[in-house]
């Protein structure tokens, strides 16, 4: 999850929804480099497939669709650096989950099945077909995508999907976190969850609010929603072993054992077609910290084949 935009502990600000590692990337020479200039983004919105929500959506560059699917706790914001070294090679297409903010929100009860929708609209808006690339908990929704609707996506990229963080379990941590928001604790509300899923320090999440300002509050509704949904996550790997899509893995090296590493390292197992690199010296944010090295991992890899 990325609510801060700069890695601020000794894991590296690995986000909140995150979750094994071998491939370490072989040298620099393939990392795409930004644009002197940066590509201009047009922003455009279709409705959700599943029930006429509006998605908001920024495009780029051209050629091959590459949709990305941001994390929990964030918008489409932080991925605009890493877009702006992929448009050399495709139609680079961020995506605004619903419910944080900038796309249509929607009351309980909130699905996986709902972003499948959202989804598989913006790629129909986009040409039918894509590379998907999505991230925490937008690695969550990509996988669902996936398994529902493989005829979307050509090749397949999942940073720490945090399958192993869901489930029942959720249930005690989302009514916390709803009883601070309700009492206008909203500090203690991220520091509940960062905490819980991620391990970070109190005096760490406090620092990293103040630095971040007030923004930082309107991201609180989609982790609400993103708690609901991961109630209701299928956590058993082998559910997902029906996914044929190449699929590629990235792990960060620094990124907590579970349920990060541990969640990719399971999904690896029953996929098939699947293979993993690992992001040296990076945790769970290193499309903010690091993206030159994601897209040397995501670029050859979207293009080759």
């Amino acid at each position: 999850m990325d609510m801060m935009t700069s890695e601020v502990s000794r894991r590296s600000m690995l986000g909140l929804f995150s979750l094994a590692a071998a491939l370490p990337l072989v040298g620099c020479a393939s990392v795409p480099r930004a644009a002197e200039s940066a590509p201009a983004w047009r922003t455009k919105s279709v409705r959700s497939q599943t029930d006429d929500l509006n998605i908001v959506y920024h495009e780029a560059g051209r050629g091959k669709p590459l949709v990305i699917v941001h994390g929990g706790g964030s918008n489409a914001e932080p991925y605009r650096k890493l877009g702006d070294m992929l448009t050399p090679h495709f139609r680079v297409v961020r995506v605004e989950r619903r419910n944080y903010s900038v796309s249509g929100t929607r009351a309980s009860p909130i699905t996986w099945e709902q972003e499948v929708g959202d989804v598989g609209a913006v790629i129909a808006a986009v040409g039918g077909r894509c590379h998907l690339f999505g991230h925490s908990a937008g690695a969550l929704v990509a996988l669902h995508v996936a398994r529902r609707r493989p005829e979307l996506i050509d090749k397949l990229a999942l940073y720490e999907p945090p399958l192993l963080g869901g489930g029942p379990g959720v249930v005690a941590v989302k009514a916390k976190f709803d009883a601070f928001i309700a009492a206008g604790r909203k500090d203690e509300a991220l520091i509940l969850i960062y905490g819980h899923f991620v391990g970070l320090p109190e005096n760490v999440v406090r620092a990293s609010i103040g630095s971040r300002g007030p923004d930082v509050y309107a991201l609180l509704p989609g982790a609400s929603a993103d708690l609901e949904a991961l109630t209701t996550l299928d956590t058993d790997p082998a559910d997902w072993s029906g996914i044929r899509l190449e699929t590629l893995f990235l792990v960060g090296e620094k990124s907590a054992a579970h349920p990060l590493l541990d969640s990719s390292a399971a999904l690896a197992k029953v996929i098939a077609n699947s293979r993993t690199v690992t992001l040296a010296g990076q945790g769970h944010s290193a499309q903010v910290s690091a993206p030159d090295l994601v897209a040397a991992a995501i670029s050859p890899y979207f293009r080759a084949g």
